[in-house]
C-alpha cells in the first residue's frame, strides 16, 4: 500500500535542507492547516445538504425558502459542495508527498481558482465587518433578515478559515517547489501585453472600486450594499490594479519579488474567478449586460496577461531550475 498521504511533507536529510526542528514546524503547519480544512468545509457541506434535501434549518420565512429549494440554487448548492470537495482534495494532496507529483498546470488552475474565489473575502470581509460595526453600530447584510445570524457566520467564516488554511499549504508548496521561481523578479512583459492587459483588466477593476466607494446601484451586485460587502468590491478592484502593475515595478531584494509575485497572483487569480462569480451568483438570476461585457474582457485578458508574465519568466532560465528541483524531488519521493 502506498505510504505517499500517512505524514506531511517532510525532505530529504542533507546539508543542504533545514534542521530537523524546522521539518516538524514544517509538518507541524501542514497538520493544523489541514485541520482547519476540515473544520471549515463540514458544517458549511452539512448545511448545503440539509438544503438540498429539503430541511429548512436556518430559513426564517417561506420566500426563502422557496429560494433556496429553486432549481438555480439546488445546482448552486451542488456546485459549492462540489468545490468544497475539490478544496479538501487540494489540500491533502499539498500536505503529502504526492502532491510532488500534481502536474504544475493542474495546481495552477486548482489554486487559482480557489485563490479568486476566497482572497477577496478573507482581506476584505473581516476589516469591512469591524468598520461597519463602528459606522453603524451592526454588521448586518442584505438578506440577513431572512436567514438566521449564525449561517452568516458558519458560512463566510468558514470561507475565511478555507482560505487562510489553503494559503498556508500553498505557500509551504511554493517555497518546496519553485523558490528560485519566486524569489527573482516577475518579469516585464511587452509594452504590447501591458497595453492589451491594461485595457482588459483596468475597466472590472476601476468598476468595482467605484463600487466599492459610490455603492452597486442597479447595474453592479445588487445585494452588496453594507460596508462590509463594499469592502469586499473595493480589495476585488486593488487586487486586480495590484496584479497589473507588479510585473512593471522594478527593484527590490527576495522578500519583495516575492510580494510581487503574491500580489501578481492574487490579483490574476481575482480577475479570472470575480467576473464569473458575479455573474453566476446575479441577484435573483437576473444578469445584467454590464456584467456579461465585464467578464468576456476580463477574464480572457487575466488568463492572457498571467500566461504572458509566467511564461516570459520560464523563457528567462527559471523553468530549467523549477524543473530540475521538481525532477529531483519526483526521484526521491519513489525512491
Amino acid at each position: 500500500m502506498s505510504t505517499d498521504c500517512k505524514q506531511p511533507r517532510s525532505k530529504p536529510a542533507t546539508s543542504s535542507q533545514p534542521s530537523s526542528s524546522t521539518r516538524r514546524i514544517h509538518s507541524s503547519v501542514d497538520i493544523l492547516a489541514l485541520t482547519l480544512v476540515f473544520v471549515s468545509v463540514i458544517p458549511y457541506g452539512a448545511l448545503k445538504l440539509s438544503w438540498i434535501f429539503g430541511s429548512t434549518i436556518g430559513l426564517k420565512n417561506a420566500a426563502t425558502i422557496a429560494e433556496v429549494q429553486s432549481q438555480r440554487m439546488l445546482v448552486g448548492n451542488v456546485a459549492t459542495i462540489v468545490l468544497e470537495g475539490v478544496a479538501v482534495a487540494l489540500a491533502v494532496a499539498l500536505a503529502c508527498r504526492a502532491g510532488t507529483r500534481i502536474p504544475p498546470w493542474l495546481l495552477t488552475c486548482i489554486g487559482a481558482g480557489a485563490t479568486g474565489l476566497l482572497a477577496p473575502i478573507l482581506l476584505g470581509l473581516p476589516f469591512g465587518s469591524l468598520v461597519q460595526f463602528l459606522v453603524d453600530g451592526n454588521v448586518e447584510t442584505a438578506g440577513m433578515s431572512n436567514i438566521s445570524p449564525w449561517v452568516f457566520f458558519l458560512v463566510y467564516g468558514g470561507f475565511g478559515v478555507l482560505a487562510i488554511a489553503l494559503a498556508l499549504l500553498l505557500w509551504g508548496y511554493v517555497l518546496d517547489r519553485w523558490r528560485s521561481f519566486i524569489d527573482a523578479q516577475p518579469p516585464r512583459p511587452d509594452r504590447v501585453v501591458v497595453i492589451i492587459g491594461a485595457l482588459g483588466l483596468l475597466p472590472f477593476s476601476g468598476v468595482s472600486i467605484c463600487w466599492a466607494l459610490f455603492g452597486p446601484g442597479s447595474l453592479g451586485p445588487s445585494s452588496m450594499t453594507a460596508i462590509s460587502q463594499r469592502f469586499v468590491l473595493g480589495i476585488i478592484g486593488i487586487l486586480i490594479l495590484v496584479s497589473l502593475l507588479a510585473p512593471l515595478i522594478r527593484g527590490g531584494a527576495t522578500a519583495g519579488a516575492r510580494a510581487k509575485w503574491i500580489g501578481f497572483w492574487l490579483g490574476i487569480s481575482v480577475a479570472i474567478m470575480q467576473p464569473v462569480a458575479f455573474t453566476l451568483l446575479a441577484d435573483g438570476g437576473r444578469i445584467s449586460a454590464l456584467n456579461i461585457c465585464l467578464t468576456a474582457i476580463t477574464v480572457p485578458t487575466a488568463v492572457f496577461y498571467g500566461g504572458a508574465v509566467i511564461t516570459s519568466a520560464i523563457r528567462d532560465g527559471r523553468g530549467d531550475k523549477v524543473g530540475a528541483r521538481y525532477s529531483s524531488r519526483a526521484r526521491i519521493v519513489r525512491d
